[in-house]
């Protein structure tokens, strides 16, 4: 018998949450969060101070200086990933142009606390492009939810619109002597949001009395009908791209509504149709198992596959003690198969080309004539085996009780993968042949 050292079947990408990469990645994006509300603090505190006069408190002093602090640190990261202070040529990976250095080096500069012009303070809100770069990469990433990000980003921006609008505004009106800092915010933010949403306005209605206001409310109206037909078909195309799933599940059973009918199919084999499609919506959304990984490397698809199936695979009599990459092997061979009620998955008297594993359902272990259930097997177990080994015929019939998902294993396939592993394959067959010997015994 072969010894082999014990083997870890939980896949390697889980194995390894911890590795540097995943910390690194972690920390970029903590690290792209912080910039992202650091930026959207300056974007709301800097306009509102300019136009309302306040003189800032301690806290929004230090918080000014936290700012400098954290976007100058954000400079030189990002100049030390190109390759700015390495010898040699820069990583091409993290470019760093000379626009975007401008960017974010404006974006540094404390002008509240250097002599400059009043508004230069407004150069804090370039970092805002920043943020904008981290959406787009994070929707790039989290393909998943996508829409719900698209979603969020859109009235994370219409709010930040609809605060720079009211504080333009209050700087072309200026402060009124009956109102104090607040109400003036208010007003103008209610100006905004009604300009903004097309909704007309009700009992406050700030008109403009100047060239420049009227200049400026003509523009909001323009601004507005935009926003207000931009919110109307990102909305439309979210809604219908909600569950792309759902859409493509219903025109696929439309198309086998069709056919079925042009060829006269009888209505019980319908009925099955309908119903085996509907479970295939239920239990996995429509998708094909197999289409759905065909596409990633060989290594990857049988971690998934391994990680799926490692419970049903360790509990193979045969499959004890062989290494890693004789299993990974088996896993990427596994093809995933549906049986209907009542299917017979192989039957008594046919030769034994396939073993089984039962990923979801209840199969029975039958006579030939199928009144016999001498066994029921359930989600984990495996049927078959010996197909794989001997040329032999089945000695009794299986039967799906339900719908049953298995992944099924070839004997050629398996031929294969012993022929990579000839050490393991003697081992396989010393155990097979006790197994058959018992049985043996055991009807005898």
């Amino acid at each position: 018998m072969v010894s082999s050292p014990a083997v870890s079947l939980q896949p390697a990408a889980l194995q390894q949450t911890d590795s540097p990469a995943r910390n690194r990645q972690l920390l970029n994006h903590k690290w792209a969060s912080l910039l992202a509300v650091c930026a959207t603090l300056a974007a709301i505190e800097i306009p509102a101070r300019l136009v309302l006069h306040y003189q800032p408190s301690f806290v929004l002093k230090c918080l000014d200086w936290a700012l400098t602090v954290i976007f100058s640190i954000d400079v030189i990261l990002r100049a030390q990933q190109a390759g700015w202070f390495a010898d040699g040529d820069p990583n091409p990976s993290h470019r760093y142009s000379p626009a975007w250095f401008l960017v974010d080096f404006l974006a540094v500069l404390p002008f509240q606390w250097i002599p400059a012009p009043a508004g230069f303070e407004l150069f804090r809100l370039f970092k805002l492009s920043r943020v904008g770069q981290m959406m787009h990469h994070w929707r790039q990433t989290a393909v998943h939810i996508a829409n719900i990000l698209r979603l969020a980003f859109f009235m994370y921006w219409l709010a930040l619109l609809a605060h720079c609008i009211a504080c333009g505004w209050l700087a072309l009106r200026g402060l009124a002597p009956e109102f104090d800092r607040t109400t003036h915010y208010v007003r103008a933010i209610y100006y905004s949001v009604t300009t903004l949403a097309t909704v007309g306005y009700g009992d406050i209605t700030p008109a403009p009395n100047s060239n420049a206001q009227m200049l400026y409310a003509m523009a909001l109206m323009i601004l507005g009908a935009g926003v207000y037909g931009y919110v109307i078909a990102n909305i439309a195309s979210i809604l219908a791209n909600i569950d792309p799933a759902k859409v493509r599940y219903r025109e696929m059973v439309e198309k086998l509504t069709a056919f079925m009918r042009y060829r006269s199919i009888p209505p019980h084999l319908q009925q099955r149709i309908l119903d085996y499609n509907a479970y295939l919506w239920e239990k996995r959304l429509g998708y094909d198992e197999s289409a759905a990984i065909s596409g990633l490397p060989p290594s990857l698809r049988a971690e998934i596959t391994l990680y799926l199936n490692r419970e049903v695979i360790e509990k193979v009599p045969m499959f004890k003690g062989a290494d890693e990459e004789f299993i990974r092997a088996v896993a990427l061979e596994m093809k995933p198969v549906i049986f209907t009620p009542d299917d017979f998955i192989m039957r008594a008297g046919e030769p034994g080309a396939e073993m089984y594993f039962i990923s979801r359902g209840t199969v029975e272990i039958v006579s030939a004539d199928g009144k016999t259930v001498f066994a029921t097997l359930k989600a984990g177990d495996f049927f078959g085996e010996m197909a794989l080994l001997f040329n032999q015929r089945r000695t009794a019939s299986a039967r799906a009780t339900d719908y049953c998902d298995l992944y099924m294993l070839e004997k050629g396939t398996f031929d294969n993968i012993l022929a990579r592993f000839p050490d393991f394959a003697s081992h396989i067959h010393e155990v097979a042949g006790k197994r058959q010997e018992k049985k043996k015994d055991g009807n005898g």
